[in-house]
């Protein structure tokens, strides 16, 4: 007797667990090479080798991949992608790893209040409580007043937003266009927008960040694709739940790269769809706190040095403490 196929949203929570490994290799790539490029440069840099990378689909698909009835929405989607990449980089180079993380899983719950309107889904009431629960926590994590306000989480929270109308942007385009159309019109449309600002302070990255942006622009590319299949196939009100497994294997990651230990509850509340305050804390290994740990083995002096100064521009503050 044959075995059951796998439902549309069960393959698409699939999708999306590959999609939070490569968005981990992206997440780190990006922290290290800010030490020493502008995430300006390094959006540019990451958009033109990922153009590169999609060629092969031109190659296979031949000229009918470059033919879309829905070729203005492809180009709008690029925009707003560039729009999205800027932002969230200044957000990774600017601010610890871990709170830029819990932050950008506010994705999801942007994906859950724009799948009614976008993609006419009906979004039933206990999803509609958990997003506005999730928006909650949110908040808590900003912790938004007057004077300890980080712009830098304000970015975070607009690449966010904005990466999940490109996921529903996706998801409509893909019942049309085969995943290599949506990549080719994304990573040209990104690339085009992403040059001015990068062009204008360039600086050439040595050996070990061309390696670096290297691999984060492939981590980059897979997790477009992998995200493109996701929304392809499941209801993107009930999958994009799963985009919090992210913030385990960033944990994980920022372990054994940066010596990061998180704290119980940065895994437990936000795996759960509740991106609440203990989301943003970070044990420090041997220390009674602190965001992050850059006391683990292999964190590079240089990588540490920055740190150091972006703690101590963060406000102290219930919400985000800095000691």
């Amino acid at each position: 007797m044959p075995k059951a196929a796998l439902s549309n949203n069960l393959q698409g929570a699939l999708w999306i667990l590959a999609s939070c490994l490569a968005a981990t290799v992206m997440t780190v790539g990006v922290k290290m090479a800010s030490d020493g490029l502008s995430s300006t440069q390094i959006v540019f840099v990451r958009c033109v080798f990922s153009l590169v990378m999609t060629a092969p689909f031109v190659i296979g698909y031949g000229k009918r991949l470059l033919f879309s009835r829905r070729w203005k929405m492809h180009l709008v989607r690029g925009a707003i992608g560039a729009i999205s990449m800027n932002a969230g980089f200044y957000a990774l180079s600017n601010l610890p790893i871990t709170t830029a993380s819990v932050l950008f899983f506010s994705t999801p719950l942007f994906m859950t209040a724009l799948a009614g309107p976008m993609l006419g889904e009906k979004v039933g009431i206990h999803r509609w409580g958990a997003t506005l629960v999730g928006f909650a926590g949110i908040i808590v994590v900003v912790n938004p007043t007057l004077d300890t306000i980080e712009f830098a989480m304000l970015a975070a929270l607009i690449s966010a937003s904005l990466f999940a109308v490109l996921l529903i942007q996706g998801k409509i385009l893909s019942k049309d266009d085969p995943p290599g159309t949506l990549m080719v019109y994304f990573m040209v449309m990104s690339t085009i927008a992403s040059a001015p600002p990068a062009l204008s302070h360039w600086v050439w990255p040595d050996h070990s960040l061309w390696i670096v942006l290297i691999v984060l622009s492939v981590g980059a590319t897979a997790r477009v694709y992998f995200d493109i299949k996701a929304y392809a196939v499941g209801e993107a009100s009930a999958i994009s739940v799963f985009q919090y497994l992210r913030l385990i294997t960033i944990a994980f990651a920022g372990y054994l790269v940066f010596g990061e230990v998180p704290d119980e509850h940065a895994l437990y509340r936000p795996a759960r769809g509740l991106p609440a305050k203990t989301g943003a804390h970070c044990r420090s290994e041997g220390t009674g706190g602190g965001l992050i740990s850059p006391r683990g083995p292999g964190y590079p002096a240089s990588l540490l040095s920055s740190h150091r100064a972006v703690r101590s521009s963060l406000p102290s503050s219930p919400g985000l403490p800095t000691s």
